[in-house]
């Protein structure tokens, strides 16, 4: 299956120039998106799944016609997706934004699955320990060695992408604007 992940940045090359280059199974965004980039996925037949970001308003997705995941699944020809939305705490009172201990409790909900897609990366992994914005969920980290799904994708930490990292059974990789990954 091969997947077209967005996150955090519009993508060098235009979103629908990609999915009639690349052909895509399904597109995943990851969140921090302008609906406007995603507005050309309307005219392809694809499946679009995804999550909000830390800097989404938390109501666009539905608008362009993608399923939001958060700790929710959906099937593709066979393979099962869930996702988790926002970052860790950084500012008083932020949407989307999670205590290490509120991402704990909600992360119990996540389903079972093939695939995670997430904004934030799971602690320990493409995050950033001493700055605060960009530290990752304990949450995810323990989702993914009970879980073990087979890939997680997420975006959030700053450029450069910081690739792919095996995490037990799980391949982790780190998007920033626009990436396909075949899945393993």
């Amino acid at each position: 299956m091969r997947l077209l992940a967005v996150a955090d940045q519009a993508p060098h090359i235009p979103l629908a120039s990609l999915v009639r280059q690349h052909r895509p199974d399904v597109v995943v965004t990851l969140g921090d998106l302008e609906p406007d980039w995603l507005d050309a996925l309307a005219r392809f037949e694809v499946p679009v799944l995804g999550v909000y970001g830390n800097h989404d308003d938390g109501r666009y997705l539905g608008a362009a016609n993608t399923t939001d995941v958060h700790l929710r699944t959906a099937t593709v020809d066979g393979v099962t997706f869930t996702g988790f939305e926002g970052c860790v705490r950084y500012k008083r009172d932020a949407p989307l934004q999670y205590d290490q201990r509120q991402a704990s409790r909600l992360a119990r909900r996540l389903p079972a699955a093939d695939v995670l897609l997430a904004h934030s990366p799971p602690k320990g992994i493409h995050d950033e320990d001493d700055d605060r914005a960009h530290e990752g969920f304990v949450a995810l980290r323990d989702y993914l060695e009970r879980r073990r799904p087979r890939l997680m994708l997420h975006g959030h930490t700053p450029p450069p992408p910081r690739g792919a990292t095996q995490v037990g059974a799980t391949t982790v990789v780190h998007v920033v604007g626009a990436r396909l990954v075949t899945l393993p």
